[in-house]
């Protein structure tokens, strides 16, 4: 046993060594991916996901989002999800993808047995769904609510389908509301943490894209779509959004029909890729089973896109498919100052110590 530690070591040490080669290598490329992922993070997810990071972990702080799951105890029942986590579930539709697991991880030993309720608090929110999908790429906000609704409802199907899984907990004592003036710069210090924590994972999968370029991964997985009839450039948009769900821009260069593109769009916002699943688990503290994410959000990624599918007909957009073209300025000016100075106020709080 040993031994084989000993070589399992070696080999991914070797194997570190031939990436790190590689990357020298190609640094022009890996520079140029790198360069376009820090313009995303400043341009569009940190002035999207702050305020509601924000406010999620104001609601866990003061004690408000217990009391709401606590009112709705019948709500709770029907989805199988404990009534003081039904709130949880509730922002974790609307406030984006880690905050499910930024409320979760700090739950008493009793109730962390909510593997199956990682993967179901777990959604895009309207930052990105009606913000980033609909307005800046469709170019249309209400294309932007049907992703959002449809997302939220295949997650309400999920709960239902997995209720007789999910452990019921003892009913918590009564928590009483509290405020206090040093819970707003224990707010920013983490929501900044949690902010650095999700650019940077953006930024460490555009060193991971660049790789399964070079290896041949990204070649493999446009022959593997080819099999099933889907043509090079629409394969290789898929197998990014996979990686990253920041890559849907390459999704509206491929000439899809509206029905289709709105339709895969939902499924990767409800699947939310690996790079986003990753920061779940990093931001969790490893509450939650890679194993039963990667599965649930899969089940939940074909529901939504089958409910899109069947809507897609009530809506069409003034502009068709074949002449979508991404818009990534999330502004007019397209200005980075108000991520620049998100940062600058929050930059103190990343270096307090705990």
């Amino acid at each position: 046993m040993e031994l084989i530690r000993k070589r399992s070591g070696a080999a991914i040490g070797l194997l570190l060594l031939i990436l790190l080669i590689l990357l020298a290598q190609n640094g022009a490329a890996a520079a140029d991916i790198l360069r376009e992922r820090v313009t995303l993070c400043l341009q569009t997810l940190i002035p999207a996901l702050y305020g509601c990071t924000a406010a999620a972990l104001l609601l866990r702080e003061t004690g408000a989002a217990e009391r709401l799951g606590a009112g709705c105890k019948r709500t709770a029942h029907l989805l199988g999800i404990p009534a003081d986590r039904l709130a949880v579930f509730a922002v974790s539709q609307l406030a984006g993808y880690p905050v499910g697991s930024l409320l979760l991880r700090d739950l008493p030993a009793r109730a962390r047995r909510t593997e199956r309720l990682c993967a179901l608090c777990y959604g895009c929110g309207p930052a990105f769904a009606v913000g980033f999908a609909g307005g800046t790429l469709f170019g249309d906000a209400f294309a932007g609510w049907m992703l959002l609704c449809a997302c939220i409802l295949s997650n309400l199907l999920l709960a239902l389908l997995a209720r007789r899984s999910i452990p019921h907990t003892p009913p918590p004592p009564p928590v009483q509301l509290h405020f206090s003036a040093e819970m707003l710069p224990d707010t920013a210090s983490g929501t900044m943490k949690t902010m650095s924590q999700i650019c940077g994972m953006v930024l460490l999968f555009g060193v991971v894209r660049a790789l399964c370029d070079l290896l041949g991964v990204t070649a493999a997985a446009v022959r593997f779509g080819g099999l099933f009839g889907v043509n090079a450039q629409t394969a290789r948009a898929v197998f990014s959004c996979i990686l990253d769900v920041t890559q849907l821009p390459a999704l509206f260069r491929c000439g899809l029909s509206y029905r289709l593109l709105l339709s895969l769009t939902g499924a990767l916002l409800s699947f939310g890729g690996l790079c986003v699943m990753l920061q779940c688990q990093a931001v969790g503290r490893g509450n939650c089973r890679l194993r039963t994410l990667i599965f649930m959000r899969i089940f939940a990624a074909v529901l939504t896109f089958l409910l899109l599918y069947a809507a897609a007909p009530l809506h069409v957009p003034t502009e068709t498919a074949a002449v979508f073209a991404p818009r990534t300025a999330v502004s007019g000016s397209g200005s980075v100052l108000p991520a620049l100075l998100i940062i600058c106020t929050g930059f103190p709080f990343l270096i307090k110590k705990d």
